[in-house]
C-alpha cells in the first residue's frame, strides 16, 4: 500500500502539540508521532535522547527521507532508525536500519524523571521502555515508600525500578524471559542502586504465584502488567483469548498485605475500562476497590479512552 503523506506538516503539528513534553526538562523520551490518530495509521515515531525510532507497519521506504528531514527540522537527532513490522513482508535483516547516523551512536539509556532506563535500540520490537506507561512509573515513584513490591510480567523491570527509586524496600521481578535479566541489572547499576534490593525470577507466573501463596509470601504492592496476547500457559485453569486476568487477580489479592495496593495495566481492547475494573473487584471477592485511575498522556492522543492504555489502582 503506497502512502502519500505531507510529513513536514504532520510532524510539525505533532511536535507543537507536545510542547509541554519537550520543554519540561524532566525526561528525554516521548512519542513524537502517533500515526493512528495523527494522519498515518500504523506508523509511530518515538524519541529516546538524541535518537528517533520510526516504527511502521506499511511499506514506506520511499518516504523515509521525507520523515527524516521533517524530524531534523525540529531536533538535532544524531541517530534515526527505521524499524519495520513483520507485517510489511520484508525480510528481517532489511527491516531494521539507520537512515541518519550510525548504530554506534545509539544511547544505552534514556532518562525519565531523573531515572535512567536501559534501552536496546536495535531490538526488533519495543526497545525496553513503553512510553505510554510514563504516568504509571511516576505514580509508583510517589507511592512505593517502604513497600515490598512484586512486579509481574516485568519485561525490562522499568516499573519495579521506578518503585525502588521511590523508596520501596525491595522489588521482585517475575517474567518468563531470562534474557531480560542483564537489562534490569544495567538499569539498577546505572542508577547506583543496590542489586540486593531486587530479585529476578524466571518462570511461568501461573505456576509461580500459587507457590508464593502456599509459602505465605506477602507484598505491599503488586504491579500486574500482562501483555494482551501471550502464550497459553499450561498452568492457567482457563484459556481465554489473551490473559486469564481473573485468575491472576485472585492470586494477587491473596499475596497482598493489609493496606497493600494492586496496580493493573489494561492493554486489551476486548473489554471496556469499567468492565475491566469490575472483573478485578469480582475476582478479588470484593476485597479490592478502586482508589485511583489514569491513562497515557498527550503523546498518545487517542480520542477514544478505550483505545489507550488504562491504569487502575486498587486497594
Amino acid at each position: 500500500m503506497k502512502l502519500t503523506i505531507k510529513w513536514h506538516e504532520l510532524i510539525n503539528k505533532a511536535w507543537n502539540d507536545r510542547e509541554i513534553l519537550h520543554k519540561s526538562g524532566e525526561f528525554d523520551c516521548w512519542r513524537i508521532f502517533h500515526g493512528y490518530t495523527e494522519g498515518a495509521h500504523g506508523i509511530v515515531i518515538e524519541k529516546f535522547g538524541n535518537m528517533a525510532i520510526i516504527d511502521y507497519r506499511e511499506e514506506i521506504t520511499d518516504e523515509l527521507n521525507s520523515i527524516k528531514d521533517a524530524l531534523l527540522a525540529h531536533f538535532d537527532f544524531t541517530l534515526i532508525i527505521a524499524k519495520g513490522n513483520q507485517s510489511t513482508g520484508i525480510k528481517l535483516k532489511n527491516r531494521l536500519f539507520a537512515i541518519h547516523g550510525d548504530f554506534s551512536q545509539a544511547p544505552n539509556f534514556t532518562v525519565e524523571y531523573g531515572i535512567n532506563y536501559a534501552i536496546l535500540p536495535d531490538a526488533m520490537h519495543n526497545c525496553g521502555l513503553y512510553l505510554d506507561a510514563r504516568p504509571v512509573r511516576k505514580w509508583l515513584t510517589n507511592n512505593s515508600q517502604g513497600r515490598r513490591i512484586l512486579n509481574l510480567f516485568s519485561f525490562t523491570g522499568s516499573l519495579g525500578l521506578a518503585a525502588i527509586k521511590g523508596g520501596a524496600k525491595s522489588a521482585v521481578h517475575l517474567d518468563k524471559s531470562k534474557a531480560l535479566l542483564p537489562r534490569i541489572k544495567m538499569s539498577y547499576e546505572n542508577n547506583d542502586l543496590d542489586l540486593g534490593t531486587r530479585s529476578f525470577i524466571k518462570g511461568d507466573i501461573y505456576k509461580h504465584l500459587p507457590k508464593a501463596i502456599k509459602n505465605g509470601q506477602k507484598f505491599d504492592g503488586i504491579i500486574l502488567d500482562p501483555p494482551p496476547h501471550v502464550f497459553k500457559s499450561p498452568y492457567s485453569e482457563h484459556q481465554p483469548k489473551g490473559q486469564d486476568f481473573s485468575t491472576l487477580v485472585s492470586m494477587c489479592s491473596q499475596l497482598l498485605n493489609p493496606g497493600g495496593w494492586l496496580v493493573c495495566l489494561f492493554h486489551s481492547f476486548d473489554a471496556t475500562w469499567v468492565e475491566s475494573n469490575a472483573e478485578v473487584m469480582t475476582a478479588s471477592m470484593q476485597t479490592l476497590k478502586v482508589i485511583d485511575q489514569f491513562s497515557s498522556e498527550c503523546d498518545f492522543p487517542d480520542k477514544d479512552i478505550e483505545r489507550k492504555l488504562r491504569v487502575t489502582v486498587f486497594k
